[in-house]
C-alpha cells in the first residue's frame, strides 16, 4: 500500500505551504498508527521508529492519503514567534 502523508509547513511568517511524503508499506499496524496520528512531530517519530517497515518513494499514486492538521514551523521561525531570539 502506498501512503501519501500531507502536512502544512510554515517556512516564514507570510507563507504556508503543503508538503507531502510518500511511503510504501504492507504493515497494517504501522498504517493504523499513522492514520490515528494528526501531529507532524508524532508522524516523524513513528516513521523513524519503524524505518524497517516502509520504503520512501518519490511522487507516486497513493492508495491512502493522511492529512495532518497541525502546522510544522521552521525551527528558526518558531524561535522568532516565541520571542527567544
Amino acid at each position: 500500500m502506498i501512503l501519501k502523508i500531507t502536512y502544512p509547513y510554515k517556512d516564514s511568517l507570510a507563507t504556508l505551504q503543503l508538503r507531502s511524503i510518500y511511503i510504501q508499506t504492507d504493515d497494517q499496524d504501522l498504517i493504523e498508527h499513522l492514520k490515528a496520528t494528526k501531529n507532524p512531530i508524532d508522524i516523524g517519530v513513528i516513521l523513524s521508529e519503524n524505518e524497517e517497515k516502509f520504503k520512501m518513494l518519490e511522487n507516486a499514486k497513493e492508495d491512502l492519503e493522511i492529512v495532518i492538521d497541525e502546522v510544522l514551523a521552521n525551527p528558526d521561525l518558531r524561535l522568532h514567534l516565541l520571542g527567544d531570539n
